[in-house]
């Protein structure tokens, strides 16, 4: 198969650089102007005000990111090695169920009743899987949470200060994140860092940067500019 023969533009700055603290920035202000906001921001679709800016946004985030994985997918020929486009679809699906769990596949927008089945297994009586059992939320989640941090965070920036960047006609450049994707890396660390230090301390510098909801948002940020930036640098390499 024929690989790019050079390195291909990365996806604008805008959208890895600007957009990924817009929410953080909501939070901040939110904290010094009008502190009742921040439970607008944060809240799950277990509260009865009903979910929050975060979660709706996280299903939105991934949509692009969704489209991307499909797109380049599709262009898989292009790659260099076969592996890597079944790769990328499975990134792909696992954004599907991550947007289908986090709307309960559109029980939260349509209102349908849970069927018994799952109103049995459920322990928060939803239509969905991550309340079953820890292998469809914890234990995928911790996966994905370290190939953020590994993948994500440290080899783009070991690659960056080595001066070591990939070939664009070896699988590492198609298989690895690019710098692209340590602003959404290095967010959800501050988020995820400080919730181990609540669990570890049991005190919270800021409330809000305990927030699950947020983390999630972070985690569907990451993921869209890691398939946006695949899917760019294939279509215009």
């Amino acid at each position: 198969m024929r690989a790019p023969a050079r390195t291909a533009p990365d996806l604008p700055a805008w959208i890895w650089a600007g957009f990924p603290p817009v929410m953080l920035a909501l939070l901040v202000v939110a904290t010094l102007v009008a502190p009742e906001w921040i439970s607008a921001i944060t809240r799950s679709d277990h509260d009865p005000a009903g979910a929050g800016l975060a979660e709706h946004a996280t299903v939105i985030v991934l949509v692009p990111g969704i489209a991307a994985g499909f797109a380049a997918f599709g262009a898989r020929g292009r790659l260099p090695d076969w592996r890597l486009g079944w790769w990328i679809l499975t990134w792909t699906l696992a954004c599907v169920y991550f947007a289908g769990e986090e709307m309960s596949w559109g029980q939260h927008l349509f209102g349908w009743q849970t069927p018994e089945v799952l109103q049995a297994l459920n322990r928060q009586h939803e239509t969905n899987l991550h309340n079953v059992s820890s292998w469809f939320d914890r234990k995928p989640r911790a996966v994905v949470e370290i190939w953020i941090l590994f993948a994500g965070l440290a080899v783009p920036i070991w690659r960056r200060l080595s001066g070591r960047a990939p070939d664009p006609a070896s699988a590492q450049y198609w298989f690895w994140p690019t710098t692209a994707a340590v602003p959404s890396a290095a967010l959800f660390l501050l988020f995820r860092a400080h919730k181990w230090y609540a669990e570890a301390s049991g005190r919270e510098l800021v409330a809000w940067l305990s927030e699950s909801e947020v983390r999630e948002y972070y985690v569907a940020v990451f993921l869209s500019v890691y398939l946006g930036s695949i899917w760019w640098r294939l279509r215009r390499a």
